[in-house]
């Protein structure tokens, strides 16, 4: 965390010189290369000022690691006060018990083998008096087939996998302890195979959901997916508000409250 004396983005100056390509290329490709990622900042956009000129050069960057152990952290660009530079505080927010979500469609879900078939069914089951209504069931149906076959087949990846890497564990003990025979090196590639076909699904799952698109699958960058997933929750999420008083609202009931009270 601190000065680059660098900007990174076009939107990273503001009364100033357009930011050309060429002026980002060597942060950016910094930024790819060891696969960091900055924080998300609130308070002031801009952390330098020269004469009218306003820039962001300082900024918090962290890696993978940091990003899965600390999941709510983010900056604070204070005012400048008697500097050119704004200082830089690290907010680390308690996580908040958040509500429940939205069922969430991943695409290893239309993969499985029953997916068409039991869709299918669905679709094409008659109910609804009119034709709007028929359509509304339709969806209803289709959407609890889906919901079904997540959970009975994708919940609990994550588990899935420890399970699985245990079970060869205990057994690649076994053999360690010269119990070396052909059922357990049939077993070994047996859980090779599950725990191959469960990270590249995992990967799937964190990849959609980070939206980052121009990784490949299957070289293992399920950290780096569930890493940027993380980092663009917190982009798009509100974890402190400054009402009209200038007070800072941290809890997610007075966000809530003072957001529906701002748009009445």
């Amino acid at each position: 965390m601190g000065d680059f004396n660098t900007v990174l983005t076009s939107q990273d100056r503001h009364h100033g010189t357009i930011i050309q390509d060429m002026e980002t290329k060597d942060f950016r490709k910094f930024m790819n290369d060891t696969r960091m990622n900055e924080l998300p900042t609130v308070g002031r956009d801009y952390t330098w000022i020269n004469n009218h000129t306003y820039s962001k050069i300082d900024r918090g960057l962290v890696n993978i690691d940091w990003m899965i152990t600390m999941r709510s952290m983010s900056i604070q660009i204070l005012e400048p006060s008697f500097s050119n530079n704004s200082p830089l505080k690290l907010m680390i927010s308690q996580m908040q018990r958040k509500k429940t979500s939205p069922f969430r469609f991943f695409n290893c879900i239309a993969k499985h083998p029953q997916f068409i078939p039991e869709v299918d069914q669905a679709w094409n089951t008659t109910g609804g008096d009119w034709k709007l209504q028929g359509v509304k069931n339709k969806l209803k149906r289709v959407k609890q087939v889906i919901k079904r076959l997540n959970t009975q087949y994708y919940k609990g990846v994550e588990d899935r996998i420890r399970v699985i890497r245990r079970e060869l564990q205990e057994v690649y003990e076994k053999i360690s302890c010269r119990m070396l025979n052909a059922k357990l090196i049939e077993e070994v590639n047996e859980l090779n195979s599950k725990l191959e076909k469960w990270i590249l699904i995992e990967e799937r799952i964190y990849r959609q959901r980070s939206r980052v698109q121009w990784l490949k699958l299957g070289d293992n960058n399920s950290a780096y997916f569930f890493a940027h997933m993380n980092n663009r929750n917190i982009l798009n999420g509100i974890d402190d508000l400054t009402n009209d008083l200038g007070v800072q609202l941290h809890m997610e009931e007075e966000i809530e409250t003072e957001i529906l009270g701002y748009y009445k």
